[in-house]
């Protein structure tokens, strides 16, 4: 009867809220122009594609990396735009006078994206520039994508005592 424990046990936590993660541009550059499906960022995109985490951004970000692929890696834009369309949900960029209040949290650039990120009530905030974010709220986790891969697998090995082993 245990494995029916945990079978319902599993049954709540399916039912819980599904992790926020918020997409800063390095890392939506990096999972547009990956050369390989298993690279962290195309990765995490494909979960919020698969509706496996809800991944956020805003238009903020999203000009930042039309800008950049435009200028420096222009065959990382269609990949990008169905990215955005069929992965990530657009949050409003937070209002200029709501950002006075994160100073001295982030870099001046990163700003508007922590920002964003709170106000969307996001768990995690995705980037390779974590020493960007050097005062984070408590609520927000910073990770490279490569670091929230990995704590998203020790929550799925975690799952393994549900099956029953003959």
């Amino acid at each position: 009867m245990t494995w029916m424990k945990s079978a319902s046990d599993s049954m709540k936590s399916a039912t819980t809220p599904k992790l926020r993660v918020f997409f800063d541009a390095d890392v939506l550059i990096a999972g547009s122009v990956s050369q390989s499906y298993s690279s962290a960022s195309y990765v995490l995109l494909q979960l919020a594609e698969l509706t496996l985490i809800h991944g956020l951004t805003c238009p903020y970000v999203l000009d930042e990396v039309e800008r950049n692929l435009q200028a420096k890696l222009p065959q990382g834009l269609p990949v990008f735009r169905l990215l955005v369309e069929n992965a990530l949900v657009k949050t409003p960029d937070p209002v200029p006078d709501a950002l006075e209040q994160w100073t001295g949290r982030a870099d001046v650039k990163d700003i508007p994206v922590l920002a964003a990120a709170v106000s969307s009530k996001c768990q995690y905030l995705v980037t390779f520039n974590t020493r960007d974010y050097f005062n984070p709220p408590r609520q927000l986790t910073i990770l490279k994508p490569g670091g929230l891969v990995r704590q998203l697998r020790e929550r799925l090995a975690g799952l393994t005592g549900l099956v029953k082993q003959p």
